[in-house]
């Protein structure tokens, strides 16, 4: 892992790296990954929010609302991807005591969780879908949207973020402890391409959407990436929801 700790600008928010992912970086110092995301959490988060950072990967959505002073319950299964966000954590002393990371899966079911991934551990595509024929396998502690709950006991605005490579289908139907009103927004990814990749049929996916968007009915949704209905069953998108 590289060591040398790297100074990152996105707009006039600035924060350390200490990973080996360069060219992510550079994408997003150059406003060219996922800016409508990054643009969303600065119209969110401000020092009153608590942050739920589901599928936290390296860190740029946590460190980016650290900065702008919220507090942030991170989690990432992937062990690899988890040794790099503590070390950009830890290469930024003024923001970790506002952040905790969780090395752990949110899931349904309590126990232990397995993940793969296409390529190799750390790449941001580890998925439940990968389990069974991933290049890479590995197993991750459960934890459960209760349990988290009870971790953001006490925060007085929330703002949820899931990136979860296709688990979010599972997920959602079971996040109703963290949907509450003190949740005033929450931006998920959907991958419907990864299902129909996983031999799930049009038929089904629609099923799986209609499931997971349901606990969401108390929020207005908005596509950050297509111009396509909010969920769309045909494109992987970013949808923020607000509480009408």
């Amino acid at each position: 892992m590289s060591t040398a700790v790297r100074s990152i600008a996105i707009g006039d928010i600035h924060f350390n790296v200490a990973d080996d992912k360069e060219s992510f970086w550079d994408k997003a110092g150059a406003g060219s990954w996922e800016p409508e995301t990054l643009a969303s959490v600065r119209a969110l988060v401000d020092p009153h929010t608590l942050l739920i950072d589901i599928g936290g990967w390296i860190g740029p959505i946590t460190l980016l609302a650290a900065s702008l002073g919220a507090r942030v319950l991170a989690f990432e299964p992937d062990p690899r991807a988890f040794e790099l966000l503590g070390a950009n954590v830890a290469a930024n002393p003024s923001l970790a005591p506002r952040i905790e990371l969780h090395n752990a899966a949110a899931s349904p079911v309590a126990g232990r969780v397995r993940l793969g991934s296409p390529r190799k551990p750390g790449d941001s595509m580890g998925s439940i879908l990968a389990a069974e024929n991933g290049a890479a396998l590995w197993d991750a502690a459960a934890v459960l949207p209760a349990e988290i709950a009870s971790m953001a006991e006490g925060a007085r605005r929330i703002v949820l973020k899931m990136d979860v490579e296709g688990a979010e289908y599972t997920l959602l139907p079971h996040m109703a402890p963290l949907l509450g009103p003190r949740t005033e927004a929450a931006l998920i990814a959907f991958h419907p391409r990864l299902l129909a990749k996983a031999g799930r049929t049009a038929d089904e996916i629609a099923v799986s959407t209609a499931a997971a968007a349901l606990p969401l009915r108390a929020y207005s949704p908005r596509s950050l990436d297509t111009q396509e209905p909010p969920v769309s069953l045909t494109s992987n998108s970013t949808v923020l929801f607000t509480r009408k």
